[in-house]
């Protein structure tokens, strides 16, 4: 659910419930709203998982789109805005350059960001606020003991 927007969210759950017959269920994980800090150090990872990860964007533009540019000078951003409940991942240009992709060119200047990902977080109440207004109703609920991440049973209702 996460890799949603909100409103795309509601289109999957809603989209799920005009193919589910009635009565039917199903399992959803989410990602819960916790400690600022700790979504930044799991997105900052010390090992550099997830730099890898974002970076790896921009050889698949090399590789797949003839990209001219080198990964070398960018590097991996990712921070909580709390005001949309999400994590932001970006590529941040290391220096003033021009790259291109697919034979279009692309002015970065140092400091730019390519905004490349967001993961949504939600309070349990959020998520079955949300789960509720596409036709579900929530049959049970798990969290791990520290309510960092939770398993919803949603019953498709009507």
């Amino acid at each position: 659910m996460g890799n949603f927007s909100p409103d795309e969210a509601d289109t999957f759950l809603r989209g799920l419930h005009s193919l589910l017959p009635s009565g039917s269920g199903m399992l959803i994980g989410v990602d819960l709203i916790k400690d600022e800090a700790i979504l930044n150090a799991a997105y900052n990872d010390a090992a550099g998982v997830t730099a890898a990860f974002n970076l790896n964007l921009l050889e698949r533009m090399r590789h797949e789109f003839d990209g001219d540019l080198d990964p070398a000078t960018f590097s991996h951003y990712a921070f909580y805005n709390d005001a949309h409940s999400r994590i932001e991942m970006h590529l941040v240009s290391d220096i003033n350059q021009d790259i291109r992709v697919a034979g279009e060119v692309f002015h970065f200047e140092q400091g730019e960001t390519l905004h490349t990902e967001n993961s949504y977080k939600y309070s349990v109440e959020g998520f079955q606020t949300l789960a509720a207004g596409a036709g579900f109703e929530s049959r049970a609920l798990w969290t791990d003991p520290d309510r960092l991440f939770s398993i919803h049973y949603l019953q498709r209702t009507g």
